[in-house]
C-alpha cells in the first residue's frame, strides 16, 4: 500500500525545514502542546513571544490585550474573522501607552514584514483542533508568530484519486463538505492565508473558502526556476509539483509578501469571498516592478500583461497597485478602463484593500483637477474622459510631469492606438505605463515602441487550459442554410420573400438587402429560436445556461419575443438605453436595478434567468461560470470574436467545456481573428467539435485495451484485481467518459455508445466487487454520469448509490453469491467482501478483527500460490464469516448483552496477556462490566466526545477502577488499557 507519510509528508517537512522553518514531526519526536484546550488553533506562548519581541517597548497589559485580541475577533462568519484577521496582521493594530512623551496611540506589528527572519516560522505535523463534533488533524500546520497561517493535506502518489481525496479533507476541515457543516473545525481557519493539496508528483493550492475545483498548481517558481530549486532540495533535475508549490508560498520572504500585497477579499450580496494570487498574477506583478526598476533604459519604456481572458488579469492590476502603494514614495496611480461598469468594480476593490481611498473622476474636469493637484492618491477613470472639450482646439494639455506617476490601462488593445490613449500621453508625460489585455498583441504590432512597449508577461490560452483556469471552446456551425454567407445568401433571401415577384424581389434586393437586414428577418430568427430551445433543453438545461449574441437591439427583442411566443427557457434582453433609440426599443433596455437582477439571477445557478439576450453588453468583463453555450449570431471579428466566445470558458463543475453554436457564419471571421496572432497564442481559442473526434477514438481505444473481451464480464474483473491496474483503468475510463460528454450527442459519438455501456458495467462491477471508493466518476459529466448510472442500474448494480452487500446479511449475501457463474468468481467476491467488512468494523473491536484480518490475508497468499483451490478457499472464508456473524451469540454465552462488552472484554485479554499470565475468564469478565460500567456512567451525557473535560473524567474513572481490581498490573498497563478503553468508547457510543 502507498506509504502518505514516507512518500509526500516527510519530503514535506524535510522541505520546510530547508526553507528556514522550525519543524517537529510528531511521528519522531515528542512535541508538549502548549494550548489550554484543542479547541484553540493559535500556540499562544509563541504568539506572547513574537509580539514582545518585534514590540519590546509594549507593557504587560498592553501585550495581554494585542494576544487576545487577534484571538477573540468577533464577525458575521468565518469568513468575516478571517477578513479582520488578515487586516489586522497586515494594518497592525495600536494600544494606548506612555513611551515618554504622554499617553499616546502606538503601533503594534504582529509580523515584521520588513526583516522576515524576525519573525517566527514553526511547522508541525498532525496539529489536533477540536470542532463542534470531531476533532481534525491535518497533515501539517504552519504557524507565523504562533498564527496559523497555512494548512497542507499529504496524500500518497499512488492511489487513485490524490487530489480528490486531499481537497475532500480540506473541504471537510473548513466545513465546506456538507450542508450541515458540522464536522470540520473552523478555528484553524479563521487565519488561514492558504491551503494546499499536495501529492508530491502534484499540488494546488487555495485558501480559505476556495471551491474545490477552483484549487490551482503553481507552475512557476519566479524568480528562481527548477534549476534552482533542484540545487536548493538536493534534487537530480527532476523537480515534483510539491516542492515548487512549498517554495512558492511558504518560503518566508514569498509567504509574507502575498499575505501583504497578494491577497483581497471581495464583498457581493452573496457573501465575501478571500482571493490570493496565482502565480502568473504574482510573476507579472514582479515582472512589472522590474521593467519599471529599469524605465531610464531606453529598451523599458513600459509594457503590456496579456493575460488569456478569464486569468484574472483585472486582479492583477489590484496587486500591482497594492505593492506600488506600499514600495514607491508616495505614487500616483492612474487606473484607466474603458466600461462604466469596470470602473465602479475597480474603483470598489481597491476601495476595500487598506491604503487612501482611490477617487474616481467625476468628468473631464474633475479627472484634470485631479491629475494636476492629487499626487500621492489613486484615481480610477474612463479612457474617454481623456478628451478635449467643447471649446478646446489643439493638443491636450500637459496635467502633470511627475515621474511617479503609473497609469495601468484594461483592456489595451481597444484603447492603444486611439486619439484619446495619445492624449493620455500628452496629458502625463512621463508617467510609466502598463496595458492589460485578455488578446495577444498582433503579429504585425509586435516591434512598436510608441504604445505601451513589449509584453512584460504572459499567460496563454493552452497555460489556462493546462491549469484548468479555463475550459476549452469548442465549435459548431448550426443549421448551413440559415449560415449568411456566400451562397446561402440567395436561398435565405428568396425564402424569406417567397411571396413577391420576381421584379419586386429584385428591387428589395438592390436597395435593402444586406447580411444584417436578412439575419433579423422575424421568419429566421424564429426558426433560429426554436433550434435554440431544443438545443438548449436538450444539452444544457439544469445544468448550465446559455447567452444569444444578436445583430442588433432589435433583433435581440425580436429573439426575446419569439422564446416567449414558443414557450422557452426563461430569459431576459440586455440592451443600452440610446437617446436616439425608438420608444419601443427603448422600453426593452434594463434600468440599472433590473440590470443587476437579471446579472444575479443568471450567474446564480439556480436563479430563474437561464438565457441572457444580448447584443454588445456582456461580451466583455462579465464572469458567468455557469454559462456553458454562446449562440452566436452576429458577425464578431478579430479581438471582439476572442473577447465574446471568452464568456463561456469559466471553470465550473462538471462543465468539461464552453460550446460556441454560430447561427451567423462567423468561421471566416474566427480564421481572420486567430491568424492576427502567433498560434502558439491562440492555437486552442476555439477548437471545432470534429477535432475531437481523434481524441475521443484514441481514448476509446485505451479504455478497451484493458480487456480481451467485454462481454466476458468476470474475466474483465479478474483483470482488475491488482489495486494499480484499476487505477489504470479508473483513469482511462473516465477519460473516455469525459469525451464521451463533451460529444454527445453529435453522432461522432455513436460508435462508441455500446462499449461506454459495456465499460460502466465494469466499471460498476470492479466497485462493486473490491469495494474501491477510490473508483469514482468525478469529472466525466452530469449527462454521461448520469447515462453510465442509469446503465449501471439496469445491469443489478446499485454500488453508485447504495453500500455493497454486507456479508453479516447471509441470506442476501448468499444469493449475490448464487448470481455469480463459477467458484472463481464466488471466491473473488467473498475474499474482497470479508476484507472489506473487517475493515469497516476493525475500529469495534481491533483485537478481534486485527485477527481474522491477518487470518484472510494468509489465507489469499496461499491461495495465490494454489495451495488452496476455488473451493477450499470459499469454505475457509465461510468460516471467517460465520465467526463475525456469531459475535452477538459469543457475546451472550459470556453473560454479555451485546457485542459492546465483547470488544471491551478482549481489549483487556490482549493488554494483559491472560492466558500467559493464567487469569480465569471469569475476572476478565468481571473487569470487563466494571470498566464499561465506568464509561457509561459518562458517554449518556451529549457530545461528550468533543467535551475534553468529561474524557478526562472517564479516563481518570477508568484508572480508579483498575487501581481498584485485585490484578498486578503495571503502571504501563494501566495507561495502555485506558487509552484502548477511551478508544473502544469513541467507536461504540455516540
Amino acid at each position: 500500500m502507498p506509504d502518505e507519510y514516507a512518500e509526500t509528508e516527510l519530503p514535506a517537512l524535510e522541505t520546510l525545514s530547508q526553507l528556514g522553518w522550525d519543524v517537529v514531526d510528531q511521528q519522531q519526536t515528542v512535541w508538549n502542546d502548549p494550548r489550554e484546550t484543542e479547541s484553540s488553533a493559535v500556540l499562544e506562548p509563541r504568539l506572547r513571544a513574537a509580539v514582545e519581541r518585534l514590540n519590546p517597548w509594549i507593557d504587560e497589559n498592553n501585550l495581554n490585550k494585542v494576544v487576545r485580541e487577534v484571538q477573540q475577533v468577533a464577525g458575521t462568519s468565518t469568513m468575516d474573522e478571517n477578513q479582520q484577521i488578515h487586516e489586522k496582521l497586515v494594518q497592525h493594530t495600536s494600544v494606548k501607552q506612555d513611551r515618554g512623551h504622554g499617553l499616546k496611540h502606538q503601533t503594534v506589528e504582529y509580523i515584521d514584514y520588513e526583516t522576515p527572519e524576525n519573525n517566527d516560522f514553526f511547522a508541525l505535523n498532525q496539529f489536533r483542533v477540536e470542532g463542534q463534533i470531531e476533532t481534525i488533524k491535518p497533515d501539517i500546520v504552519l504557524f507565523v508568530n504562533g498564527i496559523p497561517l497555512g494548512v497542507i493535506e499529504c496524500k500518497a502518489p499512488g492511489i487513485a484519486e490524490p487530489r480528490s481525496e486531499a481537497l475532500e479533507q480540506l473541504q471537510r476541515y473548513q466545513n465546506e463538505r456538507t450542508k450541515t457543516g458540522k464536522e470540520g473545525a473552523e478555528a484553524l481557519f479563521r487565519y488561514n492565508q492558504y491551503s494546499v493539496a499536495t501529492w508530491l508528483e502534484g499540488a494546488v493550492m487555495g485558501t480559505y473558502g476556495t471551491p474545490k475545483g477552483q484549487y490551482k498548481p503553481w507552475r512557476d517558481p519566479y524568480p528562481v526556476d527548477d534549476e534552482y530549486l533542484a540545487d536548493a532540495f538536493d534534487l537530480e533535475g527532476y523537480v515534483p509539483d510539491q516542492y515548487r508549490m512549498l517554495y512558492a508560498l511558504f518560503e518566508p520572504e514569498r509567504l509574507l509578501d502575498q499575505l501583504r500585497h497578494f491577497t483581497v477579499f471581495e464583498n457581493k450580496q452573496s457573501g465575501q469571498t478571500k482571493l490570493v494570487a496565482r502565480y502568473q498574477q504574482y510573476r507579472a506583478v514582479h515582472k512589472a516592478l522590474e521593467r519599471i526598476e529599469k524605465r531610464n533604459q531606453r529598451e523599458a519604456p513600459g509594457g503590456v500583461v496579456w493575460h488569456t481572458q478569464g486569468s484574472g488579469k483585472s486582479l492583477t492590476m489590484l496587486f500591482l497597485g497594492l505593492k506600488l502603494r506600499r514600495e514607491k514614495d508616495d505614487p500616483t496611480l492612474v487606473l484607466v478602463t474603458d466600461r462604466q461598469a469596470l470602473d465602479d468594480q475597480i474603483h470598489a476593490t481597491f476601495e476595500r484593500c487598506g491604503f487612501p481611498n482611490p477617487k474616481k473622476a467625476d468628468g473631464i474636469e474633475d479627472l484634470r483637477e485631479k491629475l494636476s493637484t492629487n499626487a500621492g492618491e489613486t484615481i480610477t477613470t474612463l479612457i474617454q474622459k481623456f478628451q478635449l472639450q467643447d471649446d478646446e482646439e489643439g493638443d491636450f494639455p500637459v496635467l502633470s510631469r511627475d515621474d511617479d506617476i503609473y497609469v495601468m490601462v484594461d483592456e489595451a488593445h481597444r484603447t492603444q492606438y486611439k486619439h484619446l490613449a495619445n492624449n493620455m500621453r500628452t496629458a502625463l508625460p512621463n508617467a510609466f505605463y502598463v496595458g492589460f489585455t485578455g488578446t495577444p498583441i498582433e503579429k504585425e504590432e509586435r516591434d512598436t515602441r510608441q504604445t505601451f512597449g513589449n509584453y512584460i508577461d504572459t499567460y496563454t490560452i493552452d497555460q489556462s487550459l493546462e491549469d484548468d483556469t479555463t475550459v476549452e471552446i469548442l465549435y459548431q456551425g448550426r443549421l448551413a442554410d440559415m449560415h449568411l454567407e456566400g451562397e446561402t445568401l440567395d436561398t435565405m433571401f428568396d425564402r424569406i420573400f417567397a411571396d413577391r415577384t420576381e421584379e419586386e424581389k429584385a428591387e428589395i434586393k438592390k436597395r435593402y438587402a444586406k447580411t444584417q437586414d436578412l439575419a433579423e428577418a422575424e421568419t429566421r430568427i424564429e426558426r433560429v429560436a426554436l433550434d435554440i430551445i431544443e438545443h438548449y433543453e436538450n444539452e444544457i438545461a439544469d445544468t448550465f445556461k446559455g447567452m444569444i449574441v444578436t445583430t442588433s437591439k432589435r433583433a435581440a427583442i425580436t429573439y426575446k419575443e419569439k422564446l416567449d411566443e414558443l414557450n422557452g427557457p426563461e430569459s431576459r434582453v440586455v440592451i443600452s438605453q440610446g437617446h436616439n433609440d425608438p420608444e419601443d426599443v427603448k422600453e426593452w433596455a434594463p434600468t440599472d436595478s433590473e440590470l443587476s437582477d437579471y446579472k444575479e439571477s443568471f450567474v446564480d445557478p439556480n436563479g430563474e434567468v437561464e438565457l441572457l439576450v444580448v447584443c454588445d453588453m456582456l461580451l466583455t468583463g462579465f464572469d458567468a461560470p455557469v454559462a456553458q453555450v454562446m449562440y452566436l449570431d452576429k458577425p464578431l471579428k478579430e479581438h471582439s470574436l476572442l473577447q465574446a466566445i471568452a464568456r463561456v470558458n469559466r471553470p465550473y463543475p462538471d462543465k468539461n467545456h464552453g460550446l460556441v453554436i454560430d447561427y451567423y457564419g462567423v468561421s471566416n471571421e474566427l480564421r481572420e481573428a486567430l491568424a492576427m496572432f502567433s498560434a502558439d497564442e491562440v492555437e486552442r481559442a476555439m477548437v471545432p467539435l470534429e477535432d475531437k473526434e481523434a481524441e475521443l477514438e484514441a481514448a476509446h481505444r485505451k479504455a478497451v485495451s484493458f480487456f480481451d473481451d467485454l462481454e466476458d464480464i468476470e474475466t474483465c474483473l479478474q483483470t482488475l484485481e491488482p489495486e494499480d491496474r484499476r487505477i489504470e483503468f479508473n483513469n482511462a475510463f473516465k477519460r473516455f467518459s469525459k469525451l464521451m460528454d463533451i460529444v454527445l450527442p453529435d453522432p461522432m459519438a455513436n460508435p462508441y455508445k455500446a462499449d461506454l455501456e459495456q465499460l460502466s458495467e465494469i466499471y460498476g462491477r470492479a466497485k462493486e466487487r473490491y469495494r474501491d471508493d477510490e473508483m469514482n466518476l468525478e469529472g466525466t459529466g452530469e449527462q454521461v454520469r448520469e447515462l453510465i448510472h442509469k446503465h449501471i442500474r439496469s445491469s443489478g448494480i446499485e454500488v453508485l448509490n447504495d453500500e455493497p452487500v454486507s456479508v453479516m446479511d447471509k441470506d442476501e449475501f448468499d444469493t449475490r453469491l448464487d448470481t455469480l457463474d463459477s467458484d472463481e468468481a464466488r471466491a473473488s467476491e467473498m475474499q474482497h467482501a470479508v476484507k472489506h467488512e473487517i475493515n469497516v468494523r476493525f475500529d469495534e473491536d481491533p483485537v478481534h478483527y486485527g485477527s481474522l484480518r491477518e487470518r484472510v490475508e494468509e489465507l489469499i497468499e496461499e491461495y495465490r500460490q494454489q495451495r488452496l483451490s476455488d473451493r477450499e478457499v470459499i469454505e475457509e472464508l465461510r468460516d471467517v464469516m460465520d465467526e463475525m456473524r456469531s459475535r452477538e451469540q459469543t457475546a451472550h454465552k459470556k453473560g454479555f448483552d451485546g457485542t459492546t462488552e465483547l470488544s471491551f472484554y478482549h481489549a483487556i485479554e490482549d493488554v494483559l496477556n491472560a492466558k500467559e499470565r493464567g487469569l480465569d475468564e471469569e475476572s476478565v469478565i468481571e473487569l470487563t462490566g466494571t470498566l464499561v460500567g465506568a464509561v457509561e456512567e459518562f458517554t449518556s451525557i451529549v457530545e461528550w466526545k468533543q467535551k475534553v473535560n468529561i474524557q478526562d473524567q472517564i479516563r481518570k474513572q477508568v484508572k480508579i477502577e483498575l487501581y481498584k481490581s485485585d490484578l498486578d498490573l503495571s503502571d504501563a498497563e494501566r495507561d495502555e488499557l485506558t487509552n484502548r478503553v477511551i478508544q473502544l468508547a469513541r467507536s461504540h457510543y455516540e
